[in-house]
């Protein structure tokens, strides 16, 4: 199992090294750049290796750092929503990194961008993989200290930084605010382990940590609202979504790509681990009413976002600012599919996510190669491009479409799952989809009516840079091909995690067995 302990470890050595390699190269862009594809190749191959063993396995796999068996030391635990989430985030990491090259061609410190880069990789393959609530912690502050970093990577420009700082404050609230929640969790339950915190919440004996010390109700009601409130900081919610239009247009476009893409899944993943393995299945009333709550508060925000990031979208200049509302969209729609608690929300969230982050990272990079070409964010700027650059046009639309919900592409399958979860729960979530993705449309459209057939602004000559267009060109494959291989994806992948994931026992068993064999 030892490839579930390899596959973030990869990267966080590769991020290590590289400072002092690059001195020893003399910062050769070049070899830099070959050294970031070696790190986040070797990164994809191991996600890919987990990925398939998860999928063999009828439990989740475990990985014990130093042979300390939880609940004293940390383990990873992986099971299949992890394992396919990190191989989604590990090929996307894998892309993108080919893409910066040709992106970052006039700007100084590519190693310290590779640095940062294979380190934020690291982090969000660690909140994937661990099977630790202080681990989450640990890896939820790694991933973020890189993408502060990364947003203010335009030193000399002021609006990066003045994002990037806004981005770091909230996120530290954020982190803080999950932080005082495993204080919380450690003085009831004992333990911050997911297994065992799960065990303690079914009333499960554990080996080591025994009984709960305190009143587990009172401290589920306070740690939950605490953790919940952190993860939808991470995630972008309303009302805590202002620092994110402003933080993804002012990165440079492969690392708002990675961002709007893969880094505001944390908080999804985050609240699905708490909701569906920690506190999943029948729970004591008390308990129950606790989560009742919190589903339905999650639900309405999850709601109140998807509406206002459709709204906003259609008042916005600024190219990327616009996919960015169209994020906080999208995440909405995450959370109000994971607040519904049912196996088809759970289906419909992951699919989703998955599909999202595809789509969604290929409209950034997509929008990225004609902001390279006139160095503008601006869409009245972009006006008449299209035409010169017949790769990047295609992308675009192909992922304007597919993120909109139209048929054959991949996210109108998740968009059909969404609506047959929320239809399920109350008519209005699903006029809620419905109208978003309508008003989104607008807005999707005039960007394309601009870049399509506008007259372009001054004669310029430009060519398609080919790394990058290609790069869009393979991910706007995928989206047709997900699209169409749909009923299979969700059937082979999508159903048999989601279906893992409703099961906490094998969560719990998988871990009670190694410390009930090691203790015997």
């Amino acid at each position: 199992m030892n490839v579930a302990g390899l596959t973030p470890i990869i990267p966080i050595v590769f991020a290590f090294a590289l400072p002092l390699f690059s001195i020893l190269i003399k910062g050769n862009r070049k070899i830099v750049q070959t050294y970031a594809l070696i790190g986040t190749g070797l990164t994809l191959i191991s996600s890919f290796k987990l990925f398939q063993l998860a999928y063999s396995s009828s439990t989740p796999l475990v990985y014990t750092f130093g042979k300390w068996i939880a609940p004293i030391g940390i383990v990873y635990e992986v099971d299949r929503l992890s394992a396919l989430i990190a191989l989604v985030t590990a090929g996307l990491m894998f892309l993108i990194a080919i893409y910066s090259y040709r992106y970052l061609e006039h700007e100084e410190g590519l190693e310290w961008y590779y640095t940062l880069y294979l380190g934020l990789e690291a982090g969000l393959l660690g909140v994937l993989l661990t099977g630790d609530a202080f681990n989450l912690f640990v890896m939820i502050e790694v991933t973020s200290i890189a993408a502060y970093a990364l947003v203010m990577f335009y030193r000399d420009r002021g609006d990066s930084v003045t994002a990037g700082l806004k981005y770091a404050l909230i996120g530290a609230v954020g982190t803080t605010m999950y932080f005082l929640a495993l204080g919380v969790f450690y003085g009831a339950f004992g333990t911050v382990n997911f297994a065992d915190l799960s065990a303690k919440v079914h009333s499960l004996s554990f080996p080591v940590t025994g009984s709960p010390v305190g009143n587990i109700i009172l401290a589920s009601g306070v740690a939950l609202a605490l953790a919940t409130w952190a993860f939808l900081i991470k995630a972008a919610i309303v009302p805590n979504h202002f620092w994110l239009p402003e933080a993804h247009p002012a990165a440079p476009s492969p690392i708002s790509a990675v961002l709007s893409g893969l880094v505001v899944n944390v908080g999804v993943y985050a609240l699905i681990r708490f909701l569906y393995t920690v506190y999943g299945g029948s729970l004591a009333p008390e308990l129950a009413h606790i989560i009742g709550t919190l589903s339905t508060i999650v639900i309405v925000l999850g709601a109140v976002s998807a509406l206002f990031g459709a709204l906003m979208m259609n008042i916005q200049r600024d190219v990327k600012r616009l996919i960015a509302y169209s994020t906080i969209m999208h995440m909405g729609y995450l959370f109000m599919a994971v607040g519904l608690g049912t196996s088809l929300g759970l289906q419909a969230a992951l699919f989703h996510l998955v599909n999202h982050a595809i789509a969604k990272a290929l409209l950034f990079l997509a929008a990225g190669v004609f902001i390279h070409a006139v160095g503008s964010r601006n869409i009245e700027d972009l006006a008449g491009l299209g035409r010169r650059m017949p790769i990047a046009t295609f992308s675009l639309a192909i992922a304007t479409l597919s993120l909109v919900g139209i048929p054959p592409l991949n996210v109108f399958f998740s968009k059909l799952l969404l609506f047959n979860a929320f239809l399920d729960r109350s008519l209005v979530l699903a006029l809620v989809l419905v109208l978003s993705s309508a008003t989104a449309l607008i807005a999707y459209m005039r960007v394309f009516y601009v870049v399509w057939l506008r007259k372009p602004k001054e004669n310029l000559e430009i060519k398609e840079p080919t790394s990058m267009s290609l790069v869009c060109l393979l991910l706007a494959l995928v989206v047709i091909v997900i699209g169409l291989m749909a009923p299979i994806i969700t059937d082979k992948l999508i159903t048999p995690a989601a279906t893992q994931t409703m099961d906490y026992n094998s969560y719990v068993n998988a871990i009670l067995n190694l410390a009930s064999r090691v203790l015997h």
